[in-house]
Order: structure tokens, then sequence, then C-alpha cells
């Protein structure tokens, strides 16, 4: 059983390589991870895209949006492949589209990825602040919690790149003991990203996916882990207000605001202490047990 995913493993899958397809089609491969084991971790699919559309742009284009469809399920291969076209560009705001094809072409994964150059001349301000929560010191991270665990999923109870700490008590196993449409989480990696724009976007993504719609669950008074319970992400987003150095710890406050027949609409704010780093958006299919 894979124990562990390592910083340096995920800095491997963000770590593009140029390959030619079948008719001679310009692509791009990078490894996929062990766990989950029936598909591909969807964060992961979010930070390679970011990586994929960003590929040839100077250092100075940072990406600003990203909005993506999961299409299909994205089987564990070894090696993601990805395809790229340019759909509009000027000088300071590039957009292109990336997919991730399987067998035979088809694509099971896309994204709409813009990149531009920071404008120190145009305003920016944010009156969104982040929920008054305890800190992460003295919070148990998943593998803590679960290590011995084998009623939770592999992919959630081990060592990962990120240290992942509930501030609510995650409702995994049992339902939680009051309900609620929001929930805290602090996370921090386990290596350093520092004066690196894209690949500080790129793993924000990968993070962002980790826990987006979990209140769904902290709402119905239901368990994310039980047999029958199931998460299907259908569309994910993340807008980047600033892009600082992952050294420190993150919080990010998300909720589920509102499920229509299982359709469960999560959003997330993403800080670096006071500083409104992204905003984070995802509907996903839910299955509650």
């Amino acid at each position: 059983m894979v124990d562990e995913i390592t910083f340096a493993q995920l800095c491997e899958m963000l770590t593009l390589t140029e390959e030619k397809g079948a008719d001679g089609e310009r692509l791009w491969s990078a490894p996929d991870q062990a766990v989950p084991e029936d598909r591909v971790f969807g964060g992961l699919l979010l930070a390679q895209a970011i990586m994929v559309a960003a590929h040839g742009l100077p250092g100075d284009m940072v990406p600003v949006t990203l909005q993506a469809d999961f299409l299909a399920g994205v089987p564990v291969t070894g090696r993601n492949r990805w395809r790229a076209e340019t759909l509009g560009e000027a000088a300071s705001l590039v957009s292109r589209r990336v997919a991730l094809v399987g067998d035979g072409g088809a694509e099971l994964f896309t994204a709409t990825v813009r990149l531009a150059r920071e404008r120190v001349d145009l305003p920016s301000y944010s009156s969104i602040r982040p929920r008054d929560v305890v800190g992460p010191e003295g919070l148990l991270d998943l593998s803590s919690r679960y290590a011995d665990e084998p009623r939770i999923p592999t992919w959630w109870r081990i060592r990962r790149p990120a240290d992942l700490r509930h501030v609510e008590f995650p409702s995994f196993l049992e339902p939680a003991s009051s309900r609620s449409t929001e929930q805290s989480l602090w996370w921090k990696l386990r290596g350093d990203v520092v004066g690196d724009a894209l690949r500080t976007a790129a793993i924000i993504a990968y993070v962002s996916d980790m826990s987006l719609v979990e209140p769904a669950f902290r709402s119905t008074g239901t368990a994310r882990h039980r047999d029958g319970s199931r998460i299907l992400s259908l569309t994910h987003s993340v807008t980047y207000h600033q892009l600082p150095d992952l050294t420190d710890w993150m919080q990010m406050d998300v909720a589920v605001p509102t499920i229509s027949h299982g359709r469960a609409l999560g959003r997330g704010e993403v800080f670096l202490g006071q500083r409104h780093v992204a905003t984070l958006g995802q509907v996903a299919l839910v299955k509650l047990a």
C-alpha cells in the first residue's frame, strides 16, 4: 500500500514532458499519482492543467482564473496526457483551453485557464475576511488522525504533500455533532514554494479539491466515508487574487449553501493571514449515506 505522497513527488507530477501523439499532434505528459486507486485525484488534474496552459509563456504571465469541467473518470495509468490550444492572446492576457486525453483521443477533463501580467497601476481591494477560528497548532492532520483506520480510503489517511488540518471535527465516519453549512481547514506544504507564482497557483488548485464540498455531509447529518457516500465533481473554478510564497499556514474556509437534487454547490476562500489569496467554486454530485 502507498503510505505517502511526498512534496518532491508532487513537484515531479507538475513537470511536463513534450510528446507526439499518434497523428503527430503535440502533447504534454506528466506523472499521475497512485492513490486514489480508482481514478486520478481531481486536484492533480487542476494543477497539471495550470502547468500545461502556462507552457511556453513568459514567467511574468501568471494564472488569474481556471474554469474546469470533469467529463469522465480519468483512470490511473502512470501518466496523464494533455493537449492545449490558445483561444485568445493579447499583450497582457492569454486564454488557453487544455484537455486531458484518453485512449483514442477522447477528452476526459477540460479547463480554460487565463493568464495575465499583473497590473500594479490598476486598483486592488478585498472586503472578504477569514472566519475567526482556532489556529492550526494542536489540531490533528489526517494522517495522524486516521493512519490505522481501514474504513477511511487510503488517500485520506496517508501523509500527503500538504498537511491538512480540520478546525471542526471531520464528519468522515460519523455525522457531525452539530449541523452547519460551513467549515474551515488549515493547510501547509511539506516543502517550500518561493518565488514561483506558477507552481503556487498549481498547488493552490491541487489542495482546493480536497474538502470544498465536504460541508454537504456536515449540513445533512451524514458521513463522508460511510459505505454508499460519494462525491463526483462536475465543475471546478479558481480565481487567484494573490500568489504569495507558500511557506506558512493557509486558511481555507469552505461552505455548501445549496444542494439541489444531489448537486452540491461548494464555495471557498483561501487566506494567508488576512491576505485574500483565492476564491474557489465547485459543483459536485453527492450521494449521502
